[in-house]
């Protein structure tokens, strides 16, 4: 298949080509292909089952809690991705020793280096990088933060803030790249935080907090955007033997001070990448097993399951695996509200021009600010593809049509390439430009989409 060969051609080309355990073999090179990659229409009913890559938002909180530990820590179900990549180059950098392989499980023997100054390179890895401000108000020594451009963009000024008021010292562009931060000689553990443009504010400070001398208090000055991510951050820190005091109707979360536990971690399925797979079974009348990530996950794109199923799929669903059955028809949907699962909204804007009717999909706020705007971005690609789209603050409204041969830019973001892959497959002459930017999340992408043209 023309998708799978390809998928071949880019690795013999790499100098990593033959595996797929980029952390042994050599870190993944961060320059992207400025090839377009020829998406093949669909033309039949699929059905195949997979192994999701493990959930990038788990992966990263984990690495990072097992570097803070008092025990060693085994690590299973890692994804080989960027995004993985700059937070393991950021712990060793940091002096933890990480051993193992991806495929195989990595070995994370924790050690922080608290008194050296030390630069970091998020890379474009927005969570690593709020992740590691936190951790860096635990260091005396200054900790300097750097990343791709496109993470230079993205806002820091509310957790900066926070990490201020704990009593470190903060300079930054505004809130932007370059960041250097060190601890004072005397914490405080009480903050105050602004965290309606991300969840990954609070995060970071749950997973930091800790190992703040005296624990941290956090005081939210209005509601967390993307909340269920923040409760999962809860979830993961109390796997490791921590407690989180939450009290919700009064927006504190207190934590003492204490240690983190070792032990083997297993990570589960990414639900964000799981929502191409799904978009593909629904669009497609396909089936798709997905045998890694279940019910009980608390990733909010395992919602999309609910999306599909209003579109007209059939979901089976148990604790540890998901099959969708596409329709033979797809449904209606008037309006949705995604602000709940923001990282699936470009995954039904690709979908939406074959509905039957214009669909408003809402709650887009937080969109603006992700590796691109991915509101004003997909809906300029759906207008150069000849499809009617309104753009609003915090919406997009989609009409149906067929989507002319178009090569869409993906503007250096993952979750476009992916996205609009999904929209090509069922039209003809389609293209995706630097499809390889898929790397920094889902470097198997291209491969496991080809399993729906065998």
């Amino acid at each position: 298949m023309e998708c799978h060969q390809f998928h071949i051609d880019l690795y013999i080309v790499d100098p990593c080509s033959g595996s797929y355990d980029f952390y042994n073999c050599a870190r993944r090179i961060s320059t992207h292909s400025v090839v377009s990659k020829l998406i093949l229409p669909i033309e039949a009913p699929f059905e195949y089952e997979l192994a999701l890559p493990g959930s990038k938002s788990i992966a990263l909180r984990q690495l990072l809690i097992s570097a803070l530990a008092s025990e060693e820590t085994m690590l299973f179900g890692l994804p080989p991705c960027d995004d993985v990549d700059a937070m393991l180059d950021s712990l060793e950098r940091l002096g933890t020793q990480v051993d193992g392989t991806l495929a195989n499980g990595l070995h994370i023997a924790p050690n922080f280096n608290l008194s050296d100054d030390i630069e970091l390179n998020a890379r474009q890895s927005g969570v690593s990088l709020r992740l590691l401000l936190a951790t860096a108000g635990l260091r005396q020594g200054v900790t300097r933060f750097t990343g791709h451009a496109s993470l230079a963009n993205r806002p820091n000024a509310p957790l900066l803030n926070a990490i201020s008021e704990l009593g470190c010292i903060v300079e930054s562009d505004y809130g932007k790249l370059p960041i250097t931060i060190r601890s004072a000689s005397t914490n405080n553990s009480f903050t105050r935080l602004d965290s309606t443009l991300s969840s990954q504010y609070l995060s970071a400070l749950l997973v930091a907090g800790a190992r703040f001398p005296k624990g941290i208090e956090i005081e939210l000055l209005d509601e967390v955007a993307s909340a269920q991510y923040a409760s999962g951050t809860v979830g993961e820190i109390e796997k490791r033997g921590v407690s989180v005091d939450q009290n919700l109707d009064d927006g504190r979360y207190m934590i003492e001070s204490q240690q983190y536990q070792g032990g083997d971690v297993h990570i589960e399925g990414d639900a964000s990448a799981a929502t191409y797979h799904m978009a593909l079974a629904t669009l497609h009348g396909g089936t798709v097993n997905l045998t890694n990530l279940g019910s009980t996950s608390w990733q909010p794109d395992s919602s999309f399951t609910q999306v599909c199923s209003e579109l007209g799929a059939e979901i089976v669903q148990n604790e540890s695996s998901i099959t969708v059955r596409g329709p033979r028809e797809l449904q209606s949907m008037a309006c949705i509200d995604m602000s709940v699962m923001p990282d699936a909204a470009p995954t039904l804007m690709a979908m939406s021009p074959y509905l039957p009717e214009p669909i408003q999909i809402n709650g887009l706020a937080t969109l603006r600010l992700k590796e691109c705007d991915r509101i004003t971005c997909p809906a300029h690609e759906l207008s150069r593809a000849g499809i009617r789209v309104e753009e609003g603050a915090d919406y997009l409204k989609i009409w149906p049509g067929e989507p002319k041969p178009t090569t869409f830019d993906t503007y250096d973001d993952h979750r476009m390439a992916m996205s609009f892959a999904v929209l090509a497959s069922k039209a003809k002459g389609c293209r995706i430009n630097d499809p390889l930017c898929v790397n920094k999340t889902y470097t198997d992408f291209w491969h496991h989409m080809s399993l729906a043209y065998e």
